[in-house]
């Protein structure tokens, strides 16, 4: 018998429990685990995955040498605990991911254990490989340095944990994910810019962006919004940054010292508009007078900013309670079928952008 018939299997006896068991009063003492394997004919290992399920769900009660008992609804969640392993708890956006995540998993009663791992593509599958190896409840994880190796543990380990990807990706449809809308979000970052007259564009990203998916998806909303105004992309007005390290660039002050240099720019992360702001300073230009600027990022990333960009804001704290929500199907019902859904960015109007005319 292969998994999925496994899998059919318990899951229809779950069903049919669950059916047998709704009715009762909480408190009530059910039928033994031996009559119940009599009863429905079927291997004890199948009944007793079925029966997890029900206790995992707040259905049943499991006292040790006493039997099963009838609960009252959702007082099984508590013993439920989902890791999330995120590569830090320092930066913003990671303490917003933590923060949501834990205000989400605690409206279903659940508890949420932290996992970090270091910048390394070892230290990353070290990390991910113990937190699967403790078989919890449900994991949500946030990928940075995938190796293949990594990805085909995940690929066996997601059969039967539970793993809802968050914010990021590993780039491998059969896992599930819930992430930002990065490629209708930047289009329409770049499409305040056009309305503002702007028509010789640039967009600003990091080094890293042939590997990392997200990044990829925001410069292809860059140039579709590009596309769809009749202008065409000019690479050489783009600045990319050292991704690790925003402060080093390329040619940056020659490009705007230049004649026909860009009158605007899209940011693919708010981490490089600091060191922008301090080139055109020194290159006598300022913000929005001589350039406009948008972006698209946390919200929290723009505080420490002398100006309110205009901008496309990610939304954090839905994208994590949906994780959640969807992770929690996926633990009550043990159906890991991959679930991926997007969540759109929401427009923040700023002091960056103003209107544009050649002259």
């Amino acid at each position: 018998m292969g998994y999925m018939d496994k899998q059919a299997k318990y899951r229809k006896l779950h069903d049919q429990l669950l059916r047998r068991f709704e009715p009762f009063l909480p408190g009530t003492r059910l039928d033994s685990v031996r009559s119940l394997q009599k009863e429905y004919r079927v291997s004890l290992a199948t009944l007793n995955t079925a029966l997890k399920m029900l206790v995992e769900e707040g259905v049943i009660e499991s006292v040790r040498n006493k039997g099963l008992y009838r609960t009252a609804p959702g007082c099984g969640n508590a013993s439920r605990t989902v890791v999330l392993v995120l590569p830090g708890q320092d930066e913003p956006l990671f303490r917003k991911i933590i923060f949501a995540c834990y205000e989400a998993l605690e409206k279903l009663n659940m508890r949420m254990q932290l996992a970090i791992y270091g910048l390394s593509a070892e230290q990353e599958t070290e990390v991910v490989r113990g937190v699967l190896e403790d078989e919890p409840d449900g994991v949500l994880y946030m990928p940075t340095l995938v190796s293949g190796a990594l990805k085909r543990l995940l690929l066996e380990w997601s059969r039967t944990v539970p793993v809802m990807q968050i914010n990021r990706e590993v780039g491998e449809p059969s896992l599930s994910f819930v992430g930002n809308e990065c490629f209708e979000s930047s289009r329409e970052a770049t499409a305040m810019l056009i309305r503002h007259g702007h028509r010789r564009i640039g967009a600003i990203y990091g080094n890293d962006f042939r590997t990392c998916q997200d990044q990829q998806e925001r410069i292809a909303g860059f140039k579709a919004a590009l596309d769809e105004a009749g202008l065409p992309y000019e690479p050489q007005y783009d600045i990319i940054y050292d991704g690790f390290d925003c402060r080093i660039s390329t040619d940056v002050v020659a490009l705007l010292l230049s004649p026909r240099r860009p009158t605007a720019f899209f940011a693919t992360n708010s981490a490089f508009l600091s060191n922008l702001i301090q080139k055109a300073a020194f290159c006598k230009l300022s913000i929005p007078d001589d350039l406009s600027v948008t972006s698209f990022d946390l919200g929290e990333t723009f505080a420490s900013l002398p100006l309110q960009f205009d901008r496309m804001e990610q939304a954090t704290v839905p994208l994590c309670a949906r994780a959640v929500e969807l992770l929690d199907q996926m633990m009550r019902t043990r159906d890991f079928e991959p679930r991926r859904e997007r969540i759109p960015g929401r427009p923040v109007p700023g002091d960056s952008c103003r209107d544009w005319r050649e002259e």
